[in-house]
């Protein structure tokens, strides 16, 4: 049979730098960028009670105090980063609500391209690459944070991406300098230290001298606002002030605290038990730190994924005030864990359809399943995903 034009056309190779591509490719990816968008757009209008309560009136005070004037003054309790992209947007656009989702929405996209990245640095499968892009910028958790909620966690998950990929690229400076980026927008950047601390102690891409840049990028950072009148002293102290915010141990976070009955508003031994539970999560990845360590092991691409989701859902989990979108980024090293190996997409789904839950009682005012019932969804994944990690490393152990 004589094979048709369209067919000609679309398995034609067109090769860009090292990624050789089809057509069909190139197409596909287009189209998935035009309704990813288009999906987006539709839920643009929707302003949820975080955008009334709070980023409206941050806005409102940005205009009134002349947008890149207002640094001078403490308006929200984030970072200066984001403020520096409130005030941008003040100057873009009259429309605060559709302005602050779409630079969220532009981060979905970044950390989509990040994302093929990473699966092709590992996979080398232009395909797979593609499905792992596919899975980030259609998944509900991203779509309801940026879209739905205008909410603003893709941005420093972003940077924990590309952290990553060039981590896989071998370039210790690069990657600690992106979860530095990160680590300047959110205070969550720091799910990833116990993984870059393994990498470390196994010779793996870290070297010790590059985590300073986390601390020079955060004070870099800063210095536009204090700059413009801003105290020095209260730009640097933003995380401690907000770790004070939420003092019980979960915030309709599905983690150990809300099986402990932590979650109540009484705070009964709050101090207590998230004092505690703070060193059993340290000495938990200390563990796991201590088990990779003195194994002689081949880091696959795919084992360390599966230990960066690992380290970051135990810390997530284990570690006390957790707000309930703090597991953000454990659904985007879901993904990539799920498109490396195909059969273990449940897993992912079954991480994204958790954060859907823990969602539903600020997106609509409902609590859909129990939260100690989702807690206890939440740890037979963290125990699938640590049986995983076991299995991979005896399957990489280098006999001595």
């Amino acid at each position: 049979m004589e094979e048709r034009i369209i067919d000609k056309v679309m398995m034609r190779n067109v090769r860009t730098g090292k990624v050789q591509w089809k057509v069909v490719d190139l197409l596909f990816i287009l189209c998935l960028f035009l309704f990813a968008f288009l999906i987006r757009w539709k839920l643009m209008p929707i302003e949820s009670a975080d955008y009334w309560g709070f980023l409206a009136e941050w806005m409102k005070r940005i205009r009134a105090e002349g947008g890149f004037l207002s640094l001078r003054e403490q308006i929200s309790n984030y970072t200066s980063p984001y403020m520096y992209l409130m005030c941008l947007v003040s100057y873009i656009t009259d429309n605060d609500l559709y302005g602050l989702k779409l630079v969220s929405v532009l981060f979905d996209y970044l950390a989509s391209i990040a994302v093929f990245l990473i699966v092709y640095q590992l996979t080398g499968n232009v395909r797979k690459s593609i499905l792992g892009m596919a899975a980030l910028l259609l998944s509900p958790t991203v779509i309801l944070d940026s879209a739905y909620w205008c909410q603003c966690d893709i941005i420093y998950t972003s940077f924990l991406l590309f952290a990553l990929y060039f981590f896989f690229k071998g370039s210790s400076r690069w990657c600690l300098i992106f979860v530095g980026i990160s680590f300047a927008f959110k205070l969550q950047a720091v799910f990833l230290l116990p993984f870059l601390v393994i990498m470390w102690l196994k010779g793996k891409t870290i070297r010790l001298r590059d985590f300073v840049w986390i601390p020079v990028i955060y004070v870099l950072s800063a210095l536009p606002a204090w700059m413009m009148g801003r105290d020095f002293k209260e730009l640097m102290l933003v995380y401690f002030d907000q770790t004070n915010t939420y003092p019980w141990g979960t915030l309709e976070y599905p983690n150990i605290y809300a099986l402990l009955g932590e979650a109540m508003p009484d705070m009964r031994h709050a101090d207590e038990v998230s004092g505690a539970g703070s060193f059993m999560a340290i000495i938990l990845l200390g563990c796991i730190a201590y088990y990779l360590y003195t194994r002689k092991v081949e880091l696959t691409g795919e084992l360390i994924v599966t230990l960066a989701l690992l380290t970051v859902a135990a810390a997530v989990y284990f570690l006390p005030h957790m707000h309930d979108r703090y597991g953000f980024l454990i659904d985007l090293l879901a993904i990539i864990y799920g498109v490396l190996h195909v059969k273990k997409l449940p897993v992912t789904c079954g991480f994204m359809v958790i954060s859907i839950l823990i969602f539903m009682p600020y997106l609509i005012a409902v609590h859909l399943v129990p939260l100690q019932y989702i807690s206890i969804a939440m740890l037979g994944l963290i125990v699938y995903v640590g049986m995983d990690f076991y299995r991979q490393v005896r399957k990489n152990t280098i006999l001595q």
